[in-house]
């Protein structure tokens, strides 16, 4: 009868404990229950193997799947997840190459799905999933490279993986590994005119995409009350790999010197400035080896390719300084100041390789059904010395070409909240002749303004609802002083191009 009542009083436990979890259950006290039950089990075990019972049997195993439920259960409430939706309008009216456009009332919607577990006390998990669009685009056929999908509205609604990534402490609270897709994107220097906390480890004039990477952090105690930290981080920022003509991937295919590798150091903390309030100061570097980039070029107005390659191009490196100060001597004013120097070295030269390509390419086209002078009107010797011009001329004209060449930008902001609930704000960038940044549309920036080789200027105000949502209206003005940005080959030249936006966006997160 001990024995029975025992077993009756078990399975009322385990199915309170079940009932509970149909609702939110504090994962502590869960934890609690699971082992009470799981202690439970093994007494009666112990009983039933030596009175060989098949009725305590019986309900050992109806305890034992109440207890695997509630471990699932248990491994699900670790995951926390939060919702950052923003939604808004915008009109850009412009002049490139002399000639006006206009596009207004652009609607689009972004959002992100964040992910937090703390899966035990020296491993957390961090992930966001990332999606944006405009209003009716139903897509398109270009290929959206992955450091960008998910946050430039051009694509459609497919859902990105924006980051994830894996903090183990190696020793606690001193050396962190962090392995996985980076939060590389909405860092510092976008936090005012995003009205958010700090979004990401890296300063977005350093890196404004996503990337994926192994990252080491030092953080001395000695320097702990200046929340100082080191990193050391290796990256991949383009990976090649063959595909066979089944349309899977052969890692055994012609990929070698294919594939471009970024190091990076950094030091953050916060400088001793007494009464001059929080701030934070990051130095930063990044070498760019081999960077590599997919090229494709048609023979103009036909559909025809003449080079369709992967091609390292070159080496880069970029030095960012980063300082930020919030309530500056607990008044209502925040800024920043981000300065960055991008040094580009030739290291590869590919000319030959292109020049053979072209000349192989049109070779091919001629020899799979049509002859060269179908593909190039004009006789056969006419032809070859067209292919040799074409050649030449993309070559000679830098088209393809690194841009070897040293550069500069700076971007400065500040914001003055005279209420809580109502935010003005100020933001100047300047980036020289042949700036490139490691930065991507999205959509509170979707010209990428911190890639503009000129001046960008905006004023914005924030009309914050609640602590969960605010409105923000933007006024933008970008006057292109040279082409081609965004671009890190191909020359440029002066240009006197000009963009206004004019936007309104509502955000909630929670």
């Amino acid at each position: 009868m001990k024995i029975l009542t025992k077993i009756f009083l078990f399975s009322f436990v385990a199915s309170a404990a079940l009932a509970a979890n149909t609702s939110k259950v504090d994962l502590k006290e869960l934890q609690k229950q699971i082992a009470s039950l799981q202690a439970q089990v093994n007494e009666l075990k112990a009983f039933s193997a030596n009175n060989n019972n098949a009725k305590v049997q019986k309900q050992i195993d109806e305890l034992q799947d109440r207890i695997d439920e509630n471990e699932l259960n248990a491994a699900l409430s670790k995951v926390k997840m939060g919702l950052d939706f923003t939604v808004g309008s915008a009109s850009v009216h412009g002049k490139m190459n002399g000639v006006k456009s206009n596009n207004e009332n652009k609607w689009a919607t972004e959002v992100h799905l964040n992910l937090n577990a703390q899966i035990n006390d020296r491993t957390k998990f961090t992930g966001r999933l990332a999606m944006a669009k405009y209003w009716g685009n139903i897509g398109n056929k270009t290929f959206i490279e992955d450091y960008e999908g998910g946050r430039n509205p051009q694509g459609n609604s497919v859902v990105y993986l924006d980051r994830a990534y894996i903090d183990y402490d190696i020793i606690p609270n001193v050396f962190v590994a962090t392995i996985g897709r980076q939060p590389g994107t909405d860092g510092p220097g976008s936090n005012l005119r995003n009205n958010s906390v700090r979004m990401s480890t890296y300063p977005a004039m350093l890196v404004n995409a996503m990337g994926d990477a192994l990252v080491l952090t030092y953080k001395p105690q000695s320097l702990k009350d200046y929340n100082a930290a080191f990193r050391a981080g290796y990256v991949r920022s383009y990976q090649g790999s063959e595909i066979d003509t089944e349309g899977g991937r052969n890692l055994l295919g012609a990929q070698k010197g294919k594939d471009s590798n970024l190091y990076l150091l950094m030091a953050e903390g916060e400088l001793p400035l007494g009464d001059f309030g929080k701030n934070l100061f990051i130095l930063s570097y990044i070498h760019g080896d081999k960077y590599s980039l997919p090229i494709d070029i048609n023979v103009p107005n036909r559909r025809l390719k003449i080079l369709d390659d992967t091609y390292n191009l070159g080496n880069n490196d970029l030095f960012n300084l980063h300082f930020e100060s919030s309530n500056t001597f607990g008044s209502p004013f925040s800024w920043f100041v981000s300065a960055s120097y991008y040094r580009g070295s030739k290291g590869i030269d590919n000319s030959e390789k292109m020049k053979a390509d072209i000349a192989s390419n049109l070779n091919i086209i001629a020899t799979t059904g049509q002859t060269l002078e179908k593909v190039i009107p004009g006789s056969q010797a006419a032809a070859q010395a067209t292919i040799a011009g074409i050649q030449n001329q993309i070559i000679e004209s830098g088209a393809v070409s690194w841009n070897n060449k040293d550069a500069w930008a700076i971007h400065i902001g500040a914001r003055y909240d005279f209420t809580k609930a109502f935010n003005l704000g100020f933001e100047f960038f300047h980036g020289s002749k042949y700036w490139f940044a490691l930065s991507r549309p999205s959509i509170n920036d979707p010209l990428d303004f911190r890639n503009t080789r000129g001046n960008v200027y905006d004023i914005y105000a924030i009309w914050r609802l609640d602590l969960n949502q605010y409105l923000r209206f933007a006024y933008t003005h970008i006057d292109y002083h040279y082409a081609n940005s965004s671009i890190p080959m191909g020359g440029t030249y002066r240009v006197n191009d000009k963009a206004n936006i004019f936007s309104l966006f509502y955000n909630v997160r929670f």
